[in-house]
């Protein structure tokens, strides 16, 4: 990344992007002057690996052989451009394959592209970031409830958020040519009921996880499948489609055999392949909403992934945006939120105040107080073995704008906080020694800053922290603090033997 950022800062840089689909290989090549991007080239190879992926769970030779010469193809290109400065990457065709390391191993081998595997959660952050970008009026969509899908050929990349918050976010796997693979032995005559029930069945489960009296207004819709529908209902410049033109075209289309499909649509033959699990997954979409119609952003993905990591898109709000996201995903587990929010109060005054003792990146702030916020996330499962449980369900979340080694350390000093005698769990193996003596760090400071609310009363209002000889935590508080000094002396050992220096607090009682 530093030469992508050292490029940004020049007058004008290219960037080449490669994007090795479940359907298709695409190169992106733009060339940006400041904010002012050209699109200089954009190529599409078809070559469906996700068809053997989802099929028989492993990319065959053959398949792997004709990736070498696309690949081969689009190195010649990046050179003709003067371009040593790209980024390649591969989705669900690739990530989900057995053979999947033999795949990257052999294809940079013998083409010198060195591609990498795109983590899904940050696959439906970049779609999302991307939208947030170039679609008009997305702020508005959101702030009134938005269902973003992002529909290709592996899966569905969905994002669910209202005013900030980001209610879900998760990568389904029924996209069009996944569905039309799974269900491909059933008879075209009565293939649809299948995939309606799957598809049912799939968006059901996304729904059980939100709250029911949150309202959904706007869909928005994105991924390899919005040209194909363009064509198909020749938009021209409109941007929307309705139910009824998605309700006509599936009526009529549902029984067609492939050939059928074809000569009634006009599309290529592995578009109208995929066009019924296509219509089925936007219908059902828009039930969420309960709206007649959609938008769709017809920005490529490609070229998201261009301005993304050229720094072209400016997220500004996001951490706000995690902030916000970790607190409604505390809530979901039924955390005492007012508690909450108060030790991570705590937590960031004494990581602020103590900044030359613990020496930390500004990141590990924000892994701070995501390990505050779900710290009791382990409760929901029960009440015996809080750290394990807590990390396991840290472990699972997925949140757009945080980077997955983020929760994976958050989870890590939640279970560092709170562990008893338990063994180190497996998480901690792939931990270099700087990462363990971080968690220790801020498992040291969580446990101090929790004893100071210990009541959950918040008797103590405010801190401030003087490092001497001794570390003192002056305290401010409404009445006497009896239960949060016992628990401050019983829980800062922690503290003590990490940084080797004792830590006490002082209590000043206002009894105005």
């Amino acid at each position: 990344m530093l030469a992508l950022e050292q490029n940004i800062k020049q007058k004008s840089s290219r960037m080449g992007i490669i994007n090795v689909g479940a359907s298709a290989f695409r190169m992106y090549v733009a060339e940006y002057f400041g904010k002012e991007e050209r699109q200089l080239d954009f190529l599409i190879k078809p070559l469906r690996l996700g068809k053997e992926t989802f099929n028989q769970g492993y990319i065959g030779l053959e398949n792997v052989k004709k990736a070498v010469d696309i690949l081969n193809m689009f190195r010649l290109k990046l050179e003709e451009y003067g371009i040593t400065d790209y980024k390649a990457v591969c989705t669900s065709g690739v990530r989900e394959a057995t053979n999947r390391d033999f795949f990257l191993d052999y294809t940079h081998l013998h083409s010198g592209i060195k591609l990498e595997v795109l983590d899904p959660t940050e696959e439906i952050y970049i779609k999302y970031a991307g939208a947030r970008e170039t679609v008009p009026g997305f702020k508005k969509l959101e702030s009134e409830g938005l269902v973003f899908a992002n529909v290709s050929s592996g899966n569905v990349a969905l994002n669910i958020s209202r005013k900030d918050f980001v209610l879900y976010s998760g990568s389904l796997p029924y996209g069009s040519l996944r569905l039309r693979q799974m269900f491909n032995s059933i008879s075209h005559l009565k293939r649809h009921k299948a995939v309606e029930d799957y598809v049912h069945i799939m968006i059901s489960r996304v729904m059980s996880t939100l709250d029911p009296s949150i309202k959904l207004k706007h869909l928005l819709g994105a991924g390899s499948s919005v040209n194909m529908l363009i064509r198909l209902f020749e938009l021209g410049e409109d941007n929307s489609i309705t139910l009824t033109q998605l309700k006509d075209v599936y009526e009529g289309v549902r029984t067609m055999s492939l050939a059928e499909l074809q000569q009634a649509t006009g599309l290529r033959k592995d578009e109208a392949s995929v066009l019924v699990p296509t219509l089925i997954t936007y219908m059902n979409l828009l039930a969420i909403v309960g709206s007649s119609s959609f938008s769709f952003s017809t920005v490529t993905f490609p070229r998201t992934l261009s301005l993304y990591y050229s720094g072209h898109i400016d997220d500004g709000q996001a951490a706000q945006r995690v902030s916000k996201t970790l607190i409604n995903t505390a809530k979901r587990y039924r955390v005492n939120l007012r508690h909450a929010k108060w030790v991570s109060i705590f937590a960031r005054t004494i990581f602020d105040q103590l900044d030359d003792l613990h020496s930390l990146e500004s990141k590990y702030r924000l892994i701070l107080e995501a390990a505050v916020m779900l710290n009791d996330v382990g409760y929901y499962i029960s009440d015996t073995n809080l750290a394990g449980n807590s990390l396991y369900i840290i472990s699972s979340l997925n949140i757009p704008g945080a980077d997955p080694d983020m929760l994976r350390l958050a989870g890590c000093v939640v279970f560092e906080a709170n562990r008893m005698a338990q063994r180190d769990p497996e998480e901690y193996a792939d931990l270099s020694r700087q990462e363990l003596l971080a968690i220790r760090k801020l498992a040291g400071i969580l446990r101090v800053a929790k004893a100071l609310d210990h009541s959950r009363n918040r008797y103590i209002y405010d801190i401030n922290v003087e490092m001497g000889d001794q570390i003192e935590i002056y305290a401010q508080a409404e009445r006497e603090p009896y239960l949060e000094i016992y628990s401050f002396n019983l829980q800062k050992q922690l503290f003590i033997e990490t940084f080797g220096v004792n830590i006490e607090l002082k209590a000043e009682v206002n009894y105005d």
